[in-house]
């Protein structure tokens, strides 16, 4: 039974360097690594970003690891209203001017600048791996939107 246990360990290692950028935006690999699954190969895409609009989705193994949406919004949204659906249990963090963490979301934003115009900026990070420890999970999912927030904000060009 030993020897089971400790095949298993090995098949759920990382193999892959936990990346200082994730799509062009920097990051702190601590609060990156937590939410990265164990596996091979890490692949990062933008495929469905457009200006104003970052999409980044990082895969490991050919599996959906984690999904970063951001969004340049108007001054009178509010996106914690709107996505409210998307935030089962909520509680209200300290990133940006506000934000919330749920069980399977952390969202952040903050008014800024945006080609002249004052707009409101708009972060979100979707794991898709599930945890046992719900706490531990959101406590992750803070860590990170903290780190990356302020980096997302300006790589999409929203000033102070």
């Amino acid at each position: 039974m030993a020897a089971v246990v400790a095949v298993a360990g090995c098949s759920a290692s990382r193999e892959y360097a936990v990346p200082a950028e994730v799509c062009g935006v920097p990051v702190e690999q601590a609060a990156l690594e937590p939410l990265l699954p164990p596996g091979e190969k890490l692949e990062q895409s933008t495929h469905a970003s457009r200006p104003g609009n970052p999409r980044c989705d990082l895969e490991v193994d050919k599996k959906s690891a984690l999904r970063l949406t951001g969004d340049v919004i108007s001054l009178n949204e509010d996106p914690i209203e709107i996505k409210n659906w998307q935030l089962d249990h909520p509680s209200k963090i300290v990133v940006g001017d506000d934000a919330r963490v749920a069980d399977a979301t952390v969202l952040a934003v903050a008014a800024c600048s945006y080609q002249g115009e004052n707009r409101k900026f708009v972060a979100q990070a979707f794991p898709p791996e599930k945890t046992s420890d719900v706490g531990a999970r959101r406590e992750a999912m803070t860590r990170f939107m903290a780190a990356y927030f302020p980096a997302a904000k300006k790589a999409v060009g929203c000033a102070p």
